[in-house]
């Protein structure tokens, strides 16, 4: 059997404090992988000096580029991987030393399956974040494409999109012309259709993956505004517009696709309102259609009542 290929793809912007921890965990593999791709999104604090003490490691490559943002980096380093299958690493995040030799064996064991998703678990040095992410899976075993995997994931509330927790065949992108967004929640735009899409998926509970919270001037904690709104319009856009043209793909798993879109939609209106932006009207009554959801426009109501009963609360003080 030809040896299976792994690309470990880490796009980095101003993480010199974390970059060296993440780039020696995967240094330190047990089983490395076959290229290393570092690309420097544009840095301007010392990450660049941390990059280019590892660019004579043998498979690596480590590339400076224009800042252009999270999924833009992430696609021209898949653009440019040789291997035949990718995982992408965040650059303030760790990986067990076990994680490339894992993901061998288990492409070899179930013959060379287009996704495999696997456990992570989150740690704050600083000890400031008290709610934490669920990053486990508790499923376990091969699921084809017209499964129900997706309703699974959903009903276990395992849905959270983490590009770190799922090794990825190169041809699922190729072949679906799928790529990250430009914005903010690149994540959230294509976990469920690479889930869709997969011909086999294999899910797994062993943790592999350590990610970091807390850590200042991350995405996750900048402050909302505008643009986030506008971002998470583009998702629901694009989220409602794969519905529209795979409707026959999603249809093992419609419920679970028609509830993440109301969150999706909910989340959506408390932002806009949150950041006093404009809400696309044309786009929310088209989300209610699609969700069909007798639930839906109450919580939707919900929001708005919510928002102007506190906002008049405030100004009556």
């Amino acid at each position: 059997m030809k040896k299976i290929t792994i690309t470990i793809i880490i796009p980095v912007f101003n993480v010199e404090n974390f970059v060296n921890e993440t780039l020696l965990s995967v240094k330190n593999q047990t089983s490395q992988a076959d290229e290393v791709i570092v690309i420097n999104d544009g840095s301007t604090d010392g990450s660049t000096h941390i990059l280019n003490s590892f660019k004579d490691l043998q498979g690596w490559k480590i590339i400076h580029t224009q800042n252009q943002g999270l999924g833009l980096t992430r696609n021209f380093g898949r653009s440019i991987a040789k291997s035949d299958y990718i995982y992408f690493l965040d650059s303030d995040d760790i990986i067990k030393s076990n994680l490339i030799i894992r993901m061998r064996e288990i492409i070899e064991e179930y013959d060379k399956p287009d996704m495999i998703l696997f456990s992570g678990e989150s740690f704050d040095k600083n000890g400031s974040t008290k709610k934490k992410p669920n990053l486990k899976f508790t499923l376990q075993g091969k699921f084809l494409d017209n499964s129900k995997l997706i309703t699974e994931l959903t009903k276990r509330n395992e849905t959270l999109p983490q590009a770190s927790r799922y090794v990825t065949r190169v041809d699922l992108w190729v072949k679906n012309k799928l790529n990250y967004p430009e914005g903010i929640a690149e994540d959230e735009a294509v976990f469920f259709p690479l889930l869709t899409l997969s011909k086999s998926t294999i899910v797994i509970p062993e943790t592999f993956y350590k990610y970091r919270l807390g850590r200042p001037g991350s995405i996750t904690l900048s402050p909302l505004n505008t643009k986030h709104a506008k971002d998470f319009l583009n998702r629901i856009i694009s989220f409602m517009m794969f519905m529209t043209l795979n409707s026959d793909l999603i249809e093992s798993n419609l419920t679970a696709w028609r509830y993440r879109l109301g969150k999706k939609g909910l989340n959506y209106v408390s932002i806009c309102l949150k950041t006093k932006t404009p809400i696309s009207w044309v786009t929310l009554i088209s989300l209610i259609y699609k969700v069909k959801s007798v639930s839906f426009v109450p919580k939707l109501l919900w929001r708005f009542l919510k928002y102007f009963f506190f906002k008049n609360k405030l100004n009556n003080k």
